[in-house]
């Protein structure tokens, strides 16, 4: 996409920009911070072709809307004339949103990001869409290490990670996960409470951000994912365990988890790591068939991740 490109974009969605400026960041979108009279600045985003389809997009919309309504540091994506979030541009899906003052992948704001979390996860408490999009973590964990069964047996894949050792963390999980699966409550998550998907203004939180990832599935499987990013000094950090707990305690006193979802959060961490090795694999081998990216960094988290979940102990 050029300046051009998300000027355009901006105009359909009722912004006269000035100027256009690329954003970095992002694994498949493209993103254009575009400048508009008085001081006002939108983000243009293409969504990428890989993994992305108009059903996703119109999810991920429905639920920003909704919580934009109720908890300020969500912003909704703007409509055109015709009421529509969504713009078909170019073979792919583009979008408009507003542009959040602040810093991003600020690590010392997590218990800022789990208040912002928890409140997020009680705002769409009341949310039914049409056609949600879900997956619960029994089924993930399932349906990952068929994956990942099946990369092994391939030569160009075979000796690129552990899978086996990958496999049977992944065993591990399902067998401590799967017993407890019916006492743990249910929400519409973020998906990827990054460091990157918070913005900070000050002493607060501006901006959540980012909801390609939004499903249904348990709300811990969120609270797990915002500990394993935030409570590592940089992505190939060990976790920092005593900064994971006390950004679950952060979120228990906004939102209280029950000793079960306490129980389980080193199992939803690794269903998170698992997941990334299949994504960054699969999205890098198809652009090279065996190229693995650097799913070995999510590799490793999992093995970490196993070995946690064995031995913890719920600080509840």
């Amino acid at each position: 996409m050029t300046a051009s490109d998300a000027l355009r974009i901006a105009v359909h969605f009722g912004v006269e920009g000035v100027a256009a400026h690329e954003l970095p960041g992002g694994w498949v979108n493209d993103n254009w911070r575009v400048e508009a009279g008085g001081g006002a600045s939108y983000v243009v985003r293409r969504y990428g072709r890989m993994h992305v389809t108009r059903r996703a997009v119109f999810f991920e919309h429905a639920v920003m809307r909704h919580a934009a309504a109720r908890v300020s540091e969500v912003h909704a994506p703007l409509e055109d004339t015709e009421g529509e979030s969504i713009l078909l541009d170019d073979g792919a899906f583009a979008a408009t949103f507003p542009f959040v003052v602040g810093r991003i992948g600020e690590r010392g704001a997590a218990p800022l990001a789990a208040a912002t979390l928890a409140r997020f996860h009680l705002a769409l408490a009341g949310f039914r869409a049409a056609r949600p999009r879900g997956a619960r973590t029994v089924g993930a964990l399932a349906w990952l290490r068929e994956r990942f069964l099946q990369l092994a047996a391939q030569p160009a894949f075979a000796q690129k990670l552990p899978w086996d050792e990958v496999a049977v963390a992944i065993a591990g999980a399902l067998t401590r996960v799967l017993p407890q699966a019916g006492r743990l409550p249910l929400a519409t998550v973020h998906g990827d409470p990054h460091p990157d998907n918070f913005v900070v203004d000050g002493a607060r939180i501006a901006g959540l951000l980012d909801f390609d990832f939004a499903h249904e599935t348990e709300r811990a499987f969120d609270v797990g994912s915002a500990m394993d990013t935030f409570a590592r000094e940089n992505e190939d950090a060990p976790l920092d365990l005593e900064s994971a707990i006390d950004l679950a305690r952060a979120y228990h006193a906004a939102a209280p988890l029950s000793q079960t979802e306490y129980d389980l959060l080193p199992d939803f961490m690794l269903r998170r790591n698992a997941f990334l090795i299949w994504y960054v694999v699969s999205r890098h081998g198809r652009r090279a068939f065996g190229d693995i990216g650097n799913a070995d960094r999510y590799a490793r988290r999992v093995l970490e991740l196993d070995k946690l979940a064995r031995a913890w102990k719920s600080p509840l």
